[in-house]
């Protein structure tokens, strides 16, 4: 009964598990064994199997049986204290889909006892790092029947390799460093790309690639790879590819509001009619993160517009002209679709000239991110200020917001502080 208590051991001691588990085969006159038993007690504990398309959700651990669609032999990797590691993989399919199931040491051992067709009962935990994929706690073969498609999702397969892919580059995020498997420190960075067929994430794991490659210019990939993810396709290159900038310029296609699809990504642009405050939350991985609400419309239609993390302290406000690439389509609690531009998307809006600033004032906080409080007014400010502090900021204003070059923190001003308080409640009482 371990297999079972595992799930449920944050919630009961394990003399108690067994006793309900006694109690179960007893009221039923032993019609049920103890595993059967067992998973009755872990339903009624609010923890039962669930379907693959499921897996993830919910509770940290997931239980759920799968047919084995295809294994992977055991293969050693270093790990970042220098030892030694074993991994294997398992694909497991249902009615619903198919998961990976990574097996880490000696779980990965028992990868080849496994034979393609059986069924396995698994205890699993999502993983950090892809959708779809999940950390095997415990497995056993189970005697049960499941029918699915023996052949693995397309976004289970090894990457493409793709000789040449001609694409405007959309978008450029910020470098990234991470942590390899083997503890060495790694740089990346992402970016939006399209054309007339598609738009994609492109992840590029050698930065310097993208040097001198600026947002809307239009390139020539070699050596990339593409593969699909649970959220879309995305090409990735290394050290080994390259990007050549072309002399002409590629468009990328969007689709009128009225002609959204129900469901897969698209390509929008329009007017803001409606913007919503930037609201703040946590995710369930502990990490603080952003959502900003809008309504964006055109001559065909309006539709909700849902901003997330980086893209929800965009300097937009209502009025603005923005176009959006590669944003998921959702159905809304209402049943209606909306937009979702987060990780993968890219948010453009139009240019505008560049005016140097040179402003003292306090860096207050509000509903749409850090300001400049001067004699009463509100400027949106980039970068990281200190809060409640009185500074002098120079650099330029790009729309509306001030972006720094250098920033000086000042001495307090009590009586100034005052005067801006005195002005700060002039301007809440009517």
């Amino acid at each position: 009964m371990s297999f079972h208590y595992a799930l449920v051991d944050d919630l009961l001691p394990r003399e108690e598990f067994d006793r309900r588990v006694e109690g179960v085969m007893e009221t039923s006159g032993d019609l049920y064994d103890e595993p059967t038993a067992a998973m009755i007690v872990v339903r009624d504990l609010g923890r039962a199997h669930v379907k693959i398309r499921d897996v993830g959700t919910g509770s940290s651990l997931s239980c759920f049986f799968g047919k084995v669609v295809s294994t992977t032999s055991p293969h050693e990797f270093q790990k970042g204290d220098g030892s030694t590691g074993l991994v294997a993989d398992i694909l497991l399919g249902d009615e619903t889909g198919q998961v990976r199931v990574v097996l880490w040491d000696e779980k990965a051992q028992a990868a080849g006892e496994v034979d393609v067709g059986e069924v396995l009962e698994v205890i699993a935990k999502p993983s950090p790092r892809l959708k779809g994929e999940v950390s095997a706690m415990a497995f056993r073969k189970a005697a049960c029947e499941i029918s699915c498609a023996m052949s693995p999702d397309r976004r289970f397969l090894p990457p493409e390799p793709v000789a040449e892919l001609e694409a405007r580059v959309i978008e450029i995020g910020k470098v990234r460093t991470f942590t390899r498997r083997d503890g060495s420190e790694g740089r990346m960075v992402e970016a939006v790309i399209g054309n007339q067929g598609e738009t994609s994430r492109l992840v590029c794991w050698a930065p310097e690639l993208l040097e001198g490659i600026e947002a809307g210019s239009s390139v020539r990939i070699l050596g990339a790879t593409r593969s699909s993810k649970g959220d879309g396709d995305e090409y990735q290159l290394d050290e080994k590819g390259k990007m050549i900038p072309l002399e002409r310029d590629i468009e990328v296609p969007t689709t009128g509001i009225g002609k959204v699809p129900d469901s897969g990504f698209t390509s929008v642009n329009g007017v803001v009619r409606s913007a919503g405050p930037l609201r703040s939350f946590t995710t369930r991985k502990g990490q603080p993160s952003s959502v900003r609400n809008l309504t964006l419309s055109d001559g065909s239609g309006e539709v909700a517009l849902v901003l997330w993390g980086e893209k929800a302290a965009l300097d937009i406000a209502e009025g603005d002209a923005v176009t959006l690439y590669r944003v998921q389509v959702r159905r809304g609690r209402d049943g209606g679709l909306e937009l979702h531009a987060g990780r993968g998307s890219a948010v453009v809006l139009p240019g505008g000239e560049a005016e140097p600033v040179d402003l003292e004032g306090i860096v207050i906080p509000t509903a749409t991110g850090a300001c400049l409080e001067v004699a009463g007014d509100c400027h949106p400010v980039g970068g990281d200020l200190p809060m409640g502090r009185l500074v002098r900021v120079r650099g330029r204003r790009v729309r509306r917001t001030i972006l720094p070059a250098e920033v000086e923190v000042r001495e307090a001003d009590p009586a100034g502080a005052r005067d801006r308080l005195a002005r700060f409640r002039a301007g809440l009482c009517p």
